[in-house]
């Protein structure tokens, strides 16, 4: 955003298992940033249980507003909340309490598209600087454990998408892999870790390919592939042991680099298209340092910046959630709270943000 400041900005994210809230100025500096995690709540489960995270939304919540409140250095003069995509309940408490707060103290308020919060992520900082300003051409790629799409943005933080997974995210395969395998919930985290003592070429894996659709995706089969191999192997819960064979290892090191290598595939012709000033990554998976190594190595090769969000900022987070408001605000939307509602279908994506028919 490269216009006048706007006020400084109230962000509510809970669109899935991440209660977060946080403060902006208005030149996009983090002033708080507060999180409630429900890993241990869902871990029994091996995913997220929609009724169980909206009552965890409904606990943390009145506890988060306050605290972040009081890290805040002014006045708040904006209201930021995502509005979609994401789990109905969940995105109903953050909805309702967001358009509360906004109606009690007359405060505009703004619906945030919870991608376009992942996209503009790479560009805050935690370290009390601004927000960077976002080039006119950015190829971002968002990867999550919902969400696998490459988008075109521009430097209003509109997005065009231009390639998207045809079946399961990213974050969900990592996370299905390590469940069979007997590990903690959520995967990814884990086998980044466990991956770093294997072999990638040890167990061949599929790099699906969907015929006319160059720069979509499709992780299903190469999830499948992998879960076969453990089973074949018999290392079901093998990694719940004390001593993990090698074998695991060697599955998780090969598996992890199938994932990145479907993710990054359309990168050079994306590039050779668009001719971005810069590229990012944003989500759960940009956590993986695989894939920051990877790309941070196409982008020399390509002769682009690459540029990396905080690692606390790829999960879920309201930071992210209060500059996409921010951006919203500057592009002149606005909601009634008295009649605002939760999106929770990808199809209420602002113009552009779906793919062209």
């Amino acid at each position: 955003m490269n216009g006048a400041p706007v006020p400084r900005t109230l962000g509510i994210e809970s669109s899935c298992d991440e209660t977060a809230v946080a403060v902006l100025d208005g030149e996009g500096r983090v002033e708080a940033h507060v999180l409630a995690s429900q890993i241990e709540a869902h871990a029994p489960f091996g995913g997220v249980v929609p009724e169980l995270a909206s009552r965890e939304h409904l606990k943390a919540l009145p506890l988060l507003v306050p605290a972040a409140l009081e890290q805040a250095r002014g006045k708040i003069g904006l209201v930021a909340v995502t509005a979609g995509p994401g789990l109905v309940g969940a995105l109903l408490v953050g909805v309702r309490f967001a358009a509360a707060f906004a109606w009690a103290r007359r405060l505009p308020l703004v619906a945030a598209d919870h991608l376009q919060g992942h996209l503009v992520s790479p560009f805050l900082s935690l370290d009390g600087e601004p927000a960077r300003p976002i080039p006119s051409k950015v190829l971002a790629l968002v990867a999550s454990g919902g969400h696998s799409s490459w988008y075109l943005m521009d430097a209003t933080g509109t997005a065009e998408r231009l390639g998207r997974t045809r079946d399961d995210a990213a974050g969900e395969t990592f996370d299905k892999v390590a469940q069979v395998l007997g590990l903690p919930y959520p995967g990814g985290p884990v086998i980044d870790r466990l991956a770093r003592r294997g072999d990638p070429g040890a167990v061949p894996l599929p790099r699906p390919r969907i015929k006319g659709v160059p720069f979509d995706f499709s992780f299903s089969g190469l999830k499948s592939a992998a879960i076969r191999w453990i089973r074949a192997e018999r290392l079901e819960d093998a990694g719940a042991r004390e001593d993990i064979p090698q074998p695991v290892y060697d599955l998780l090191a090969s598996f992890e680099r199938a994932v990145v290598d479907q993710l990054l595939r359309p990168l050079p012709e994306l590039a050779r298209l668009h001719r971005p000033e810069m590229i990012t990554v944003s989500g759960g998976v940009a956590a993986n340092s695989l894939l920051r190594r990877r790309l941070t190595e196409a982008g020399w090769d390509l002769g682009v910046e690459v540029v990396l969000p905080p690692p606390a900022l790829t999960t879920d987070n309201a930071a992210m959630i209060a500059r996409a408001g921010q951006l919203a605000f500057a592009r002149g939307e606005r909601q009634d709270p008295r009649r605002f509602d939760a999106r929770p279908s990808t199809k209420w994506q602002p113009p552009g943000m779906r793919r062209k028919r």
